[in-house]
C-alpha cells in the first residue's frame, strides 16, 4: 500500500470556454488531457459563464459532481437534470453537452473499463468518521473540500488540508478512521 498527498504546487490549472480547470491527477503520469491519451484524470473546474458547452471527449466516461453553486445540465438527445451541491451525474464524453448556471464542479474520467464511485462526506466537528471502501477498491482517492482532517491507516496518522488530495494505492485495508476539530467535507473516489 502506498499513500501519496498532493497539494497545490503538484496542480496544474487552464482556462476552457467556460472558466478555468485545474487538473488534480492524471494516470498515466506521462499522459496529456488534450492527447486523451489518459486511463483516468481527476479534476476541479470552475464554471464561471451562465450558458456552457463541455468540451467534447469521446470516448471518455465521465461522473461530475458540484461542489459550489448550481446547474441545470443537459446532455441532448438523452436527458437534462438539475445539480446542487454534492449531487453526481454520470455521462459519456460523446454526448452533445451544455449547462445553465455557475458552480465549481468536481470531475473524475476514465478511459476503458475502469469503475469508479464518486460521492461526498461531511462531518461536525469532534466526531469520528469511519470510511469504508468497497472490497473492490483497489486505488482511493480523497479530497478535503473543507477543514483539516486527520486520517489513521494502519499504524500511520496523516493530515490533509482543504484543497489537498490523497491517493491511497493497492488498497488493503478495510477501514479509514477520520477525525476533525471542526467540520470537514471530502470528496471520495473508489477505483475498482
Amino acid at each position: 500500500m502506498k499513500t501519496t498527498i498532493f497539494s497545490l504546487q503538484h496542480f496544474h490549472t487552464s482556462q476552457w470556454s467556460g472558466g478555468s480547470t485545474t487538473q488534480l491527477y492524471i494516470f498515466p503520469a506521462t499522459a496529456s488531457y488534450a492527447a486523451l491519451n489518459f486511463e483516468l484524470r481527476i479534476s476541479k473546474a470552475k464554471v464561471e459563464v451562465e450558458e456552457s458547452t463541455f468540451t467534447a471527449l469521446p470516448g471518455i466516461d465521465r461522473k461530475l459532481m458540484i461542489l459550489e453553486g448550481e446547474i441545470n445540465i443537459t446532455h441532448e438527445e438523452h436527458y437534462s437534470k438539475h445539480l446542487k451541491p454534492f449531487d453526481v451525474d454520470e455521462f459519456s464524453g460523446d454526448w452533445k453537452t451544455s449547462a445553465i448556471g455557475t458552480c465549481t464542479d468536481f470531475n473524475v474520467m476514465t478511459k476503458g473499463k475502469k469503475h469508479s464511485e464518486l460521492y461526498h462526506i461531511s462531518s461536525l466537528a469532534t466526531k469520528n468518521y469511519t470510511l469504508k471502501p468497497k472490497k473492490t477498491c483497489k486505488n482511493l482517492f480523497l479530497s478535503a473540500t473543507s477543514g483539516t482532517i486527520h486520517l489513521h491507516l494502519m499504524n500511520d496518522n496523516y493530515i490533509l488540508e482543504t484543497g489537498n488530495l490523497m491517493l491511497i494505492e493497492d488498497l488493503k485495508i478495510s477501514s479509514i478512521t477520520i477525525k476533525s476539530t471542526n467540520d470537514f467535507g471530502l470528496v471520495v473516489v473508489e477505483m475498482d
